[in-house]
């Protein structure tokens, strides 16, 4: 535990004690990196510490993350071998075109990888990279290319195969429950997060319920994307995890919508003892304990659909409309709390008997579709070119020996954390991290390995180091740590079939491994000072056109994808937010917004011909609305074309009028929450009007 108290000593945060799965994780992967490194000596491989290196790279807790992580890894490899086996002997005499050349590779690469959110893009990112690390240490012998490819491949191969194989073998630990017991925590945080919105609490800890809802949804999504390759597979897992993820999201905004209308009937006396004795029912099976009895759940959703279709019958004042609406939102988390429990259920292998259909219809609410910021990805491409011919022409200028090896830690460490929005801090923890690495690798390479006479005896001295290295990569708060000594200290160290102590390279090595980095770090924060407020800015204003497009009534467009997009930002908003003190309230508004129009929109053909032209009205002074900035003028006219279309609508009784009575309350509350009541007159000076 010393080596623990030396991290937490430098961290600045104290250690937990590492939990038993964190310690069976470590042992593996101490037993695949050994593995690993006994074939590589034995064929032997010409750099036998890539594959010890590679199996800290690729290896995860879980096993199918490993699994699927090796798979790309190979993919990745292969790609960057076969780049770099066409650019560098075909440039080898024009070291500015190949710079530019394997600078632009990783740069494209990149820019792909950021693009696919999955742990797919793992492929491009790795063959970026890889051709930085095959092509840059052979600039001086371009005829050893393929040999070099070749071995690197190798040695990469057979680290990713020793850390599958052994994770499988060896105590395996499965995806799915895991999955279970995030979807359980979101589930405990969601119900939270409902009687917030039932109690009308707010303040800090109801929006950390809800930046948590939207957060945690993302990472299950992405442990879902594991599924597949977990044992056994799990597909029906991985499409109840796909189903479950938008109507997890739209639990989001439906909270929201539940607060406002609790909070407005409040202003106007109060719901009807017949809403408040639902409201109370609901939130009292949210409580601990009973959140779990879906019988319960079945007959309060049958309740509250029985009260909405009461209300639907007579004449509705505004407070009435309120109401209604507030039913009806009711419903929708009644219905979505309900499909969570069911696909709960089927991940803990518990489902429903006999398999339930989803009871929230979210295909045409919105679909899984994803954003793609080609701005945050074309500036990271940018950055990452930039890095590596900054690092190539100080390399070239200083002929320094080692500085192809410079370039490449220079590339690795760019590219692994340009997803972030501000990547200086974790590349700066790399450096600090790489430094101590430099003084480990002295130890060993100095005073330690030159004892060493047999595998058996090296087993023995790197044992303890790799099981701080598992246990660091076992956790995401020491993740970066784990690898950062993993990466260098496996290169520096440089473990060979002969051993032989070199210091004149040792310190040559270290200083391009420490340089390297510290190019990459200074380089990020001269071109990457943007920050999380930028990217906030960014999803706004995307937002704001979406809305745009989902108003205009006269193209026909997918808007169940449309709003799925918002969706997806929220996702993407959430950590953000986290990050820059936010409560998202502006994101949640403009979700409640996109599905408010998206009622209107599907209402519209069972209209009747004069409400048609109302609602009609109401999209046209929307689009002018979003695509004005919001202004003034155009928010009153928006004001006024929803207060006409209220007066019309709620007179009819049709299952479309339901909908565009729903859209239009909930449109003039998330635009104008200040706002006073609207005059609703009589429906007969309506009727008249009309003829």
């Amino acid at each position: 535990m010393s080596a623990l108290n030396v991290i937490a000593s430098f961290t600045g945060r104290a250690m937990a004690v590492p939990a038993p799965y964190q310690w069976i994780f470590s042992l593996k992967t101490m037993i695949a990196a050994l593995l690993a490194l006994l074939i590589s000596l034995w064929i032997p491989l010409p750099n036998p510490y890539w594959s010890l290196a590679t199996v800290y790279i690729a290896s995860n807790p879980l096993s199918g993350a490993t699994r699927s992580k090796a798979i790309f890894r190979v993919i990745g490899t292969l790609l960057g071998a076969s780049a770099a086996i066409v650019m560098v002997p075909n440039l080898a005499n024009a070291p500015v075109m190949l710079v530019i050349a394997l600078a632009s590779w990783s740069a494209v690469c990149l820019y792909i990888s950021l693009l696919d959110r999955t742990p797919r893009s793992y492929i491009f990112m790795l063959a970026g990279y890889t051709a930085a690390l095959i092509g840059f240490p052979t600039v001086d012998v371009p005829g050893t290319i393929f040999d070099v490819a070749l071995a690197r491949t190798e040695e990469i191969i057979v680290g990713i195969l020793c850390a599958a194989v052994v994770s499988s073998i060896i105590l395996p630990r499965s995806v799915a429950p895991v999955i279970a017991q995030r979807l359980k925590a979101w589930l405990t945080n969601a119900d939270l997060s409902a009687r917030d919105a039932l109690q009308l609490k707010t303040g800090p800890e109801a929006d950390a319920h809800r930046l948590r809802l939207a957060g945690d949804t993302g990472e299950i999504e992405n442990l879902g994307t594991h599924l597949i390759y977990d044992a056994g597979g799990h597909p029906e897992f991985l499409q109840n995890v796909r189903d479950v993820r938008p109507r997890m999201l739209m639990l989001i905004p439906i909270l929201s919508s539940i607060a406002d209308r609790l909070h407005e009937l409040s202003l106007l006396g109060g719901p009807s003892s017949a809403a408040q004795k639902l409201v109370d029912r609901l939130n009292t099976w949210l409580e601990t304990g009973n959140s779990e009895n879906i019988d319960e759940l079945d007959r309060l959703k049958a309740d509250i659909e029985a009260c909405i279709e009461e209300k639907n019958r007579g004449h509705r004042s505004w407070r009435e409309l309120v109401e209604f609406s507030l039913l009806m939102r009711l419903s929708d988390l009644a219905a979505i709390r309900s499909d969570c429990l069911d696909v709960l259920r089927s991940v803990e292998g518990t489902p429903a008997k006999p398999p339930r259909p989803f009871s929230y219809p979210i295909g045409e609410r919105a679909t899984l579709t994803r954003h793609y910021d080609h701005g945050l990805a074309l500036l990271s491409a940018v950055v990452s070119f930039s890095t590596i011919s900054i690092c190539c022409a100080f390399w070239i200028l200083t002929a320094w020996p080692e500085g192809g090896f410079a370039v490449l830690m220079a590339a690795v460490s760019g590219n692994l954390f340009s997803a972030q929005d501000n990547p200086v801090p974790s590349i700066v923890v790399f450096a600090k991290w790489a430094v101590v690495s430099v003084i480990l690798s002295a130890l060993y390479v100095f005073a330690i390995l030159p004892h060493v006479h047999n595998f058996e005896t090296l087993a023995l001295v790197l044992a303890p180091a790799l099981v701080v290295f598992g246990l660091c990569i076992s956790k995401p708060e020491t993740l970066l740590i784990g690898l950062a000594l993993a990466i260098c200290m496996a290169a520096m160290i440089g473990l060979q079939v002969t051993f032989a102590v070199d210091t004149a390279m040792f310190w040559n090595s270290s200083m391009a491994t420490a340089a390297g980095v510290i190019i990459a770090a200074v380089t990020a924060s001269l071109l990457r000072t943007l920050g999380a407020e930028w990217s906030i800015r960014r999803l706004a204003n995307a937002n704001r056109t979406t809305l745009a497009d989902i108003a205009d009534a006269s193209n026909s467009r997918d808007d169940a994808r449309l709003t799925g997009l918002m969706l997806d930002r929220l996702v993407l908003l959430a950590p953000r937010a986290k990050a820059a003190g936010h409560r998202i309230p502006g994101a949640i508004g403009e979700l409640r917004e996109g599905f408010n129009i998206l009622d209107l929109r599907r209402s519209r053909v069972g209209l009747t011909p004069y409400s048609r032209r109302r609602v009609d009205a109401v999209l046209l002074m929307l689009k002018r609305f979003y695509q004005s900035d919001a202004n003034a003028s155009a928010s009153d006219l928006v004001l006024a074309a929803i207060n006409r279309a209220l007066a019309v609508v709620r007179n009819e009784r049709s299952a479309s009028a339901r909908n565009a009575l729903l859209g239009l309350v909930g449109l003039r509350r998330s635009l104008f929450p200040d706002r006073s009541p609207p005059h609703l007159p009589h429906a007969p000076e309506y009727l008249e009007a009309a003829q």
